[in-house]
């Protein structure tokens, strides 16, 4: 899992990386001293564990805390400051945890544990918005076959919904007759993306059947779904970009320009 430490205290911030690198599962530890610059990272890495300074998050006015359960609804908060119980305790409405500068190890392995626990609960998890990338279990599933990758981010466009080989072909290969050789394409594409599922563990949610796929996408955590299903809300992590590396990912895009700018009404 990766986490994140925000304080402005460059000594506060080198002595909590130390203990929290130390953790069983925690891969990386990435550290701010400003949390204007925290959710860039956030959404290009699958955050797990953040570790916030209460006196910075004031003192900057940040809302970073209510942007990244946004972006990640099951990520384990944890508050640390030196500021008098009565603070820390107010905090815990925010968070999952709030721990004076001095806990004890006992407090760090029950953030641990809780940690892990939400981890295999949002087991896979996509980002839409922006660069399509996929997670398994907070590891970044690289795919051999481009056309794999891109098919499998076809097919979640469609929402749990069928994508037929024609469709897939006119959109994968735009350029291309639809004859034999392309419909090989295809069933390559459909071959590698099976092989790569299945080496990270959820082959289970691609389904594929005489022409045509789709994707069950019931246990799937993705930031383009949580939008649809959020329009009351007064913030929201689309930026006005969607799946740039494929052009007919525009479509969409114009849907979700629509749906921001009424939003902003």
């Amino acid at each position: 899992m990766k986490a994140i430490l925000v304080s402005g205290d460059g000594i506060f911030r080198k002595v909590l990386c130390n203990i929290f690198i130390k953790m069983r599962g925690v891969e990386s530890v990435k550290e701010f001293d400003d949390p204007a610059l925290v959710l860039e990272y956030a959404r290009n890495n699958l955050i797990a564990l953040a570790v916030l300074d209460i006196e910075i998050l004031d003192k900057k006015k940040s809302d970073l805390d209510g942007a990244l359960k946004r972006l990640y609804p099951h990520i384990v908060l944890i508050y640390i400051n030196s500021a008098g119980y009565q603070v820390l305790e107010g905090m815990r409405i925010r968070g999952d945890y709030s721990v004076m500068v001095s806990f004890n190890r006992a407090d760090v392995l029950n953030m641990a544990r809780k940690v892990r626990r939400q981890e295999e609960r949002e087991k896979i998890r996509v980002v839409m918005f922006g660069r399509f990338q996929f997670f398994v279990s907070g590891q970044l599933v690289y795919f051999a076959n481009a056309k794999a990758k891109e098919l499998l981010a076809l097919c979640l466009d469609h929402r749990g919904g069928e994508v037929s080989m024609e469709e897939a072909v006119d959109k994968l290969w735009p350029d291309r007759a639809y004859d034999d050789k392309v419909k090989k394409l295809y069933r390559k594409a459909v071959t590698s993306l099976q092989a790569t599922l299945r080496d990270a563990g959820v082959e289970k949610i691609f389904i594929n059947k005489r022409g045509a796929c789709y994707v069950k996408v019931g246990d799937i955590e993705c930031d383009y779904y949580r939008f649809l299903e959020n329009r009351n809300r007064e913030k929201c992590l689309y930026d006005g970009s969607y799946l740039f590396d494929y052009e007919w990912g525009e479509e969409t895009l114009a849907l979700l320009e629509r749906i921001s700018t009424d939003l902003k009404v």
